[in-house]
């Protein structure tokens, strides 16, 4: 491969489990379509959940300090799900991998919907907020059975 060698620079992963959150931002030429895929912790065990640009964005979001657990928060829900990962891997990872994929999925298909078919900004944001929620609720559950 001609790659060009380029000294002092390393590609980083972020599947650290020492990560403390990871996002993609889903660009756009307008500002409502703009949207953030937020995962709180390791991308290993996070399930990204869509926010909209100037959106209130869930206090389930905006809390969790590995100092403090708290089980409203979303960074330390998913914590939970790779600390119990960790312990027996592949079987675990495929149900988490599993779970993430058809919530990751149902997320893509709100949004979409969303973008197509909203144009009032605080039925947007709450729709995404009820999901953002369900997401957490659901990463919780995972964790507990």
């Amino acid at each position: 491969i001609n790659e060009p060698e380029v000294g002092g620079h390393w590609e980083r992963s972020i599947g650290l489990h020492r990560t403390s959150d990871s996002y993609v931002v889903q660009s756009s030429a307008t500002k409502q379509d703009a949207v953030l895929w937020f995962g709180p912790a390791s991308a290993l065990s996070t399930i990204y959940v869509p926010f909209v640009v100037n959106m209130e964005i869930p206090s389930s979001y905006r809390s969790g300090i590995q100092e403090v657990f708290s089980r409203t928060s979303a960074f330390w829900a998913s914590c939970v799900i790779q600390n119990i990962a960790n312990l027996k891997w592949k079987p675990m990872m495929e149900i988490v991998q599993t779970v993430q994929q058809n919530l990751e999925r149902d997320s893509i298909q709100l949004v979409t919907e969303l973008l197509d078919t909203t144009t009032n900004s605080q039925d947007l944001e709450s729709k995404l907020t009820d999901n953002a929620a369900h997401v957490v609720e659901t990463a919780w559950k995972l964790s507990d059975d």
